[in-house]
């Protein structure tokens, strides 16, 4: 052998090694990579690769490695270069589930390729008059993604359906009354979590199972003034306290515990796209610790900036995204 072929055959990988390597790389230079040989257009579009891919992805906490899905005045939908006019209903292992004009779309921002669902049609051939509560996740025991709903039809009917990528179809789920719960649903370990409000002023939090399809209600782990959130794959609450400070409460094996107590000082809201909202006014933004910060040359009254600040609060939201090679199109790989 020359050495010319023992050169190459010296920086010749082990199959085994080039796939690790290619599983921690992001999906930009894994479409750009299909392009070496057919061997690695092969590896890349394989069900096995897909899936150590994205245990990879969501195990990489990197910022980098994260997008931030920004919904504002829960109409314009932003990410990336997409900005539709669109009803967001939630992501899940790098795919986006929307809906626009109607019709329920889940799209993969990363590979560019989405798909249009079925139409919801009731038995009697009625279409939904709007949405009540809504929500997309992944059931792990059936390895299917759903969508679920919850609308009304006309003023008085309502319904729950649920989509299946295993039959590609909507099913009709039992539907169950929970007074005022509204929106899209936060997901985590498997399970859709709503904040409701109960009639004698309290809240708790409604849930929907993806693998049984069934309804619970769980208590929150605190009095004060809370909202929902996902933290490390968990459910999580943040509760305020009097101003003063917030605790972070994580579910975990069915119970609530506290691994956060953040003290803070007024005036302060935690959300992070204070800046944005305020850019223009002349403002100056002071972190003091933490999330807490100070508004400074603003020509209002503190009065003011508080309720300005909490109507931005109410009207941001946002969730965090990591890419995938996911498919949204599941007859196909």
């Amino acid at each position: 052998m020359d050495s010319k072929h023992s050169k190459l055959s010296f920086l010749l990988l082990p199959e085994e090694l080039i796939e690790e390597i290619l599983s921690r790389l992001g999906v930009k230079s894994l479409l750009r990579f299909r392009c070496v040989s057919k061997s690695w257009r092969s590896l890349i579009g394989s069900e096995r690769f897909i899936k150590t891919h994205l245990q990879n992805s969501s195990k990489n906490t990197a910022l980098s490695h994260r997008r931030l899905i920004h919904i504002h005045d829960s109409m314009s939908f932003t990410l990336g270069l997409l900005t539709e006019f669109v009803q967001p209903v939630g992501c899940c292992n790098g795919l986006v589930c929307f809906l626009k004009q109607g019709q329920f779309v889940l799209w993969n921002p990363a590979t560019k390729i989405s798909n249009e669902l079925p139409q919801i049609v009731t038995e009697n051939g009625d279409r939904p008059s709007f949405l009540i509560k809504y929500g997309f996740g992944w059931d792990e025991s059936s390895g299917a993604y759903k969508v679920f709903v919850d609308f009304a039809i006309g003023l008085h009917e309502r319904m729950c359906k649920v989509y299946s990528s295993k039959t590609n179809s909507w099913k009709t789920v039992e539907y169950r009354s929970f007074g005022f719960v509204r929106g899209g649903a936060q997901v985590a370990s498997g399970k859709l979590y709503w904040q409701r409000m109960k009639s004698n002023g309290g809240m708790n939090v409604v849930t929907f199972d993806l693998k049984s399809e069934e309804f619970g209600e769980i208590e929150l782990p605190c009095d004060s003034i809370a909202s929902l959130g996902v933290l490390e794959g968990c459910l999580c609450v943040f509760s305020y306290n009097k101003g003063t400070h917030f605790d972070v409460w994580i579910m975990k094996e069915d119970s609530w515990v506290k691994v956060m107590d953040v003290p803070v000082y007024e005036p302060c809201r935690i959300f992070s796209l204070v800046k944005r909202v305020l850019r223009g006014l002349n403002a100056e933004i002071s972190l003091i610790r933490g999330s807490a910060f100070l508004v400074h040359k603003l020509n209002l009254v503190e009065e003011d900036v508080l309720s300005l600040l909490d109507v931005i609060k109410r009207s941001l939201k946002a969730n965090i995204y990591f890419e995938s090679l996911v498919s949204p199109v599941f007859d196909k790989v």
